[in-house]
Order: C-alpha cells, then structure tokens, then sequence
C-alpha cells in the first residue's frame, strides 16, 4: 500500500505539519467520509460551539481519487452550525487531484487565525499568510484573484464571513482555470471556515500518485462501461435538470413551500430550457460526464436578461423555482451564480425564501415579498448572505427563523430535520424519502438513501411509493452502501459496481471482501450515531415535520403519523438500536466501535 498523509494546521499557533496515515485507519475506513468520521471522533471536543475556534474543519479525499473516472472528489467535514451535529458534504471539480498531487490525503484544521488568512500549499511547503486583500470577495473573485494564479482554491464568499447557516464553501468557482466548478453546500462549513476566520486554501502541486498496471488495466474497462452506459444518457447534455420533469410527473416536485407536488411553470425551468440555452459543458478533473452546464438567459427576456451561470442543478431548479413559485427562467439563472459567488447552498437559501415567502403572504410578517417574486428572491439571497434585515433571520435557518417569528409547523410547513432544510422532494409520493430525511445521518437530506428510485420513479407495477413494507430495510441497505461510496468519495452520477470498487481498492493496496465492505458501510454510519447522541441528537430528532400529515393541495396525498411510526421503528430493531435510537452494546462491540466510547467517557470524566 502507497503511504498516505493529511496536512495538519493549527491556525491559532499558525503551525503546519505532515502527518502519517497509518495503514490501519485506511483499511477499516478508506478516505473521504469514513477516515473523516474517525478523526473528528477522536478530536473534536465534546460540546464545542461549532463556529467556535475548538470545532475542527477536515477536508479529505480517498485514496483512489483522481485515478478512476469519476472520483475527483473531496468531502469536508466537521460539526454542523445548522444541525449542531456530524456534517459531512462531498464536492466535485478540481481541488481532489490537486491534494493528490500534493501527496496529501486530507487537511485536519484546528483553531482560529487571528486575521482573514489563506492558506498555501506547494511542493516546498504549507503556510499560512494574512489575507485582508479577499475580505468580502465573492467565491469566484477569490479563484479569479491574481495571487492565486496556478493555484486550485477552495473559498468561501460574504456568507462564510457572516456565519451564515448555509454557508458554503466553493471550488474551482472562477472563470480563469478550466474544469466544473464545486461545492460543499449543505450543513454550513462555510460558517465553520469563516469563523477560523479562513477565506481560503490554494493548492499548487507537480506530482501525482503511482499508477500501477493493474489500475491501468481497470481504468480501461471502466472507461468503457461509462462510455456505453452513463456518458451516453442524459446526464451529460442537461446535467441534473432532467429532474424537473420527472419529479414533476409523480407531483414530488416542492411547489410554493411544499404546499404541493406539481408546479405548472415547470417547462420555463426545466432541462428543455437549460438545454435551449447552453454555452457550454464543463467537467470535473478526470470525468466523462461533463454535467456541469455554462448558461445564459437569452436577452430581452425576463427579470435578469443575459445572467449567466457556470452550474444549474435539480436541487438549485426545485428549491429555488418551483418552491418559490419562481418560473422566470433568468431569475434562476441569477440565483445560482449569486449563491455560488455569494457562498450560499441555493438549497437551503431557497427553502427559507420559500418559507419567508409563504409567511408574507399569510400576514405572519411585514414584507412584501410573494411567490413568485423573482426580483425579490434575488434581493433577498443578497440579504441573507450579508445578514441585513429579513435575511439576517433567514441566515440563521428555518427553524430558527420560524422560532423568531412565532410560527408553528402545523400553521405554515417549516421544512427541515435537525435544522437541515428539505431537499427538493416531497415524502408525501414517495414515503421512503420520509424514512431516508428523518434517519440521515446529517439531518433532510436525500444522499444518504434515496428510496424514490425503487417507488415513485419504479417502472415496477409492483412498486408500492406508498406503503411501509420493506421501507426500513431499503433505506439502511443504501445508507450503508453509500456510506463506503463516500469514504472512496465517488460520484453517484457514474454508478460503480461494488464489484469494481472493491477491485479499485485492492489495486491501491486495500483488500477488502464483500463482508468487509459491509461491515464498513455499518461501522462509520453507527460510529457517525455515536457521536451524533454525544453531541445531543436524540430519537425525538428523527422525526418529519407536520406538513407532511396535511394533505398536498393538488393531491390530497399525506404521509400518515402512524405510518412514519411503523416505519421507524422497524429501522431501529433492523439497525439493531433501541427505542432511544441508541446502538446496541453488542453491536458496538461487533463493530469494533467500543474505544471511541471509552475515549469520550475518559474525556468527560
């Protein structure tokens, strides 16, 4: 096996040192998430303010990374400041291979700077310098700035400096390096990055991994599977907009805060007009695909004629067009460049527009802002990223925003778990989803499993996206399965065979059988738990909002409590947990998980 090693920095002593992975660490948890999961569990002190100096920031890459197609990704991880719990969030583009290049793993940051300071890497060494000159700069105008010419910078824009909520942090986001553009968008670790007062991490390397013949030989084969199968769908001419349609079609598709499934502007949004107006594909480093689209709103036409985007995904179209009842196709355009410049997630920033939307037109607060409201959702983003008036409550969550308002869930939807607002699909056609939200490791989110595949979008007559059976046992198959996906942190958009990523690992030196791969996807998710009960999670927490027991208007569907019950708790007595949602001692103890209880219990003792 290749010797690995994570950059270690201590903003606060302004020290920078290389540190050894050791072999162990690599075969029990591989990269990305897994390794990530283990090193904030035994450093992360219990009970830190997550945008306080002591919460520790990892960025971490796999060992595969950059050597197969498709997996030039990193994943960042930290404790959240929207959940105040585990956040991992996996981003494309360009900044994976660059660490590789570097001879690096990860980065493990601690502490505070005592100034906005970037941190260099390069073949001669890291530090850390004062960096007054990016305050205020957006995401792109940092990549863009003339110091970090050569460099791949990871950076966060205003909202990062205000710790906001939904800060996040962007890759590759300028327009002077060639390559897909990337983000860590959900949980806030742009808020955890700006709060060590780090606007950013430029990379600069010559060398690059081994290549052995046998990763040779499987990158061949690899490359002609996708070649046959994904590079040869969809995904490559309009990217993740081919959502828009087909969640639509089973009435998922949030529209006007989740008050229904279906939104009748949805063709001024979809692929169609996505595809209508391409300049250009664009890729992460390494990958086929090509899903990332360069788009312009053609002129003359709507509120923002002309605005242009480098990246417009089916998360960005459902939350922040059909949630706010937005159908104006250059308005959306604008959102999802001012939120990747601005360092906001568009899906979180359009959940909360969405609600604040809802609540003005209830009379619940003094605003004129209205569905549909194009240029005010533009206005209002710009808001929540500079905490100014109504977006200084927004920049704080929708659960925080509906605490400051007085308003109850059961009166208007206040769509989030733990503080992470919905991603952009209803659990009212697709009940699994719900099950998927409420158990997600890091709060709503459709990463972890995504049931909808095998019910609402089934080709199966069989399929049932309504009843409960088997729902617990689905959704922890895949939650295991893409927990090692994002420790070898691989893109879904090319759909590995286990069987390939098994052989992947071995060809760097990781053996790992069917049973080990396995018993690892369970280990980091139980062990991610763990920590997450630590840190004040309870079985109260996995819960779904209220909205989803009221019927969606243009169906009537609802997900009933007593069916989101039966569902649950079969996935506690599958997982092996008890009523409290907490692992069982057996199971700690056959997932070899009992040292990191023993290191916390000494802590708190």
């Amino acid at each position: 096996m290749q010797s690995h090693e994570i950059l270690r920095v201590d903003l606060t002593k302004g020290s920078v040192c290389r540190d050894s992975i050791p072999e162990e660490l690599l075969r029990s948890f591989v990269g990305g998430k897994g390794l990530a999961a283990h090193y904030l569990a035994t450093e992360l002190p219990r009970d830190v303010d997550p945008v306080g100096p002591e919460n520790v920031l990892i960025f971490m890459t796999g060992p595969v990374s950059g050597l197969y197609q498709g997996t030039c990704r990193h994943a960042v991880v930290t404790k959240s400041p929207a959940t105040n719990g585990f956040l991992d969030t996996s981003a494309g583009g360009w900044f994976a291979w660059e660490l590789r290049k570097l001879g690096l793993l990860g980065i493990i940051i601690t502490g505070r700077a005592r100034r906005l300071s970037c941190l260099r890497v390069t073949d001669e060494g890291a530090w850390l310098e004062e960096a007054p000159a990016l305050a205020g700069l957006g995401v792109d105008e940092v990549d863009d700035h003339p110091s970090f010419a050569g460099y791949r910078v990871c950076a966060i824009g205003p909202a990062g400096e205000n710790l906001v909520r939904m800060a996040a942090i962007g890759n590759n986001a300028g327009r002077t390096k060639p390559g897909r553009s990337g983000y860590n968008g959900r949980g806030g670790a742009g808020a955890v990055m700006g709060a060590k007062n780090l606007k950013a991490i430029a990379l600069k390397g010559s060398g690059r991994p081994e290549v052995s013949e046998a990763i040779r030989g499987l990158r061949r084969e690899i490359a002609l599977r996708v070649k046959k199968g994904p590079a040869s769908g969809p995904m490559p001419e309009v990217g993740t907009a081919i959502g828009v349609d087909w969640f639509n079609a089973v009435h998922v598709l949030p529209t006007r805060n989740f008050s229904a499934g279906f939104f009748e502007g949805a063709h001024g949004v979809n692929h169609e007009r996505l595809r209508e107006n391409m300049v250009a594909h664009e890729s992460c480093y390494n990958c086929p695909i090509h899903c990332g689209q360069h788009v312009r709103a053609p002129e003359g036409v709507g509120a923002f004629p002309g605005a242009e985007t480098w990246r417009l995904e089916y998360e960005t179209l459902g939350l922040g067009a059909s949630n706010t009842g937005n159908d104006d196709f250059s308005s959306i355009v604008r959102f999802s460049a001012l939120c990747d410049s601005l360092g906001l997630d568009t899906m979180s920033t359009g959940g909360v527009i969405a609600f604040a939307m809802d609540c003005a037109e209830r009379g619940l607060i003094d605003s004129p802002l209205r569905f549909g409201d194009s240029e005010g959702q533009i206005a209002l983003a710009a808001d929540i990223a500079h905490r100014r008036g109504l977006g200084d409550v927004l920049a704080n969550g929708v659960r925080a925003a509906a605490e400051t308002w007085g308003v109850d869930d059961s009166e208007v939807p206040v769509m989030e778990i733990k503080g992470l607002e919905f991603p952009a699909f209803d659990p009212r056609g697709s009940v699994g989803m719900a099950l998927a939200f409420a158990t997600s490791d890091r709060g709503a989110c459709h990463t972890r499993a995504f049931p909808i595949e095998n019910e609402a979008l089934s080709s199966d007559p069989n399929a049932d996206p309504f009843g409960t059976a088997g729902k617990a046992a689905m959704v922890i198959a895949e939650q295991d399965d893409k927990t090692v996906r994002w420790s070898m942190v691989l893109c879904d958009f090319l759909e590995y065979e286990r069987g390939e990523i098994l052989r992947m690992l071995a060809s760097v030196g990781i053996d790992m059988d069917e049973d080990g791969y396995a018993s690892m996807g369970a280990r980091v998710w139980n062990l991610v738990r763990l920590l997450n009960l630590r840190e004040g999670w309870t079985a109260s927490g996995d819960r779904v909002p209220c909205a989803l027991a009221q019927p969606q208007l243009d169906t009537g569907r609802s997900l009933a409590p007593q069916d989101f019950a039966t569902m649950k708790r079969e996935y506690y007595e599958l997982r092996g947990w008890d009523d409290e949602g907490r692992p069982s001692s057996a199971l700690v103890s056959d997932l070899k998980l009992e040292g990191y209880l023993a290191r916390w219990a000494g802590e708190s003792g």
